[in-house]
């Protein structure tokens, strides 16, 4: 998958996300959008997809200029990254991840389908490793209940199985399964 456009991409990624930390602080974003564009390669998608994956939360998070994405990658890859971008944080929470939905349903793009995708799995991967590593305090920073973050992941999985049938959805069904498991059997702290 290598390629001097790829690179740049990994580029354009660390220089708009820097060392910032991922949402309460576990993890760093670079190395979140580092694991979703392997996800998105592991399927085999294309060189456009790849990069779309290594800037998916580019536009979420950090104040890149959606003119410099389109100036260095195009259109397409710009479309695919607005795609899997949520509204502003000022929004509630349930309204963005509404807002997100909406936009996966309305999405004609498989791309922007395999990102979602791929950004679900790596998030649920974590969410469940951290559940069995340190129980139910994991959980505590992040801004929603685990029962919303359930309903949440099974609404994507739900809309992208509704005009898509992919294999990424097995392994994405695979890991929310395993979170929701993980949850049901985490230690719980007082």
């Amino acid at each position: 998958m290598y390629s001097p456009r790829f690179e740049d991409a990994i580029t354009t990624m660390l220089e708009a996300h820097g060392l910032s930390r991922r949402k309460a602080g576990r993890g760093f974003e670079a190395s979140h959008a580092v694991s979703v564009a392997t996800i998105v390669a592991d399927y085999r998608f294309d060189e456009d997809t790849v990069i779309a994956a290594l800037l998916h939360d580019t536009l979420e998070d950090t104040d890149l200029d959606p003119t410099e994405i389109e100036r260095r990658f195009g259109k397409l890859v710009l479309d695919m990254v607005r795609d899997v971008s949520e509204p502003p944080a000022p929004a509630k929470w349930r309204a963005r991840k509404l807002a997100y939905i909406d936009q996966l349903r309305d999405n004609t793009r498989d791309g922007s389908r395999a990102v979602a995708a791929a950004d679900k799995i790596h998030n649920l991967s974590k969410m469940t490793q951290g559940l069995r590593t340190h129980g139910t305090i994991y959980i505590q920073p992040f801004t929603a209940p685990v029962e919303d973050m359930i309903w949440y992941h099974q609404a994507v999985l739900e809309t992208l199985r509704a005009k898509w049938d992919h294999r990424i959805l097995t392994e994405q069904a695979s890991r929310l399964d395993s979170f929701i498991e993980t949850v049901e059997l985490a230690p719980k702290v007082r």
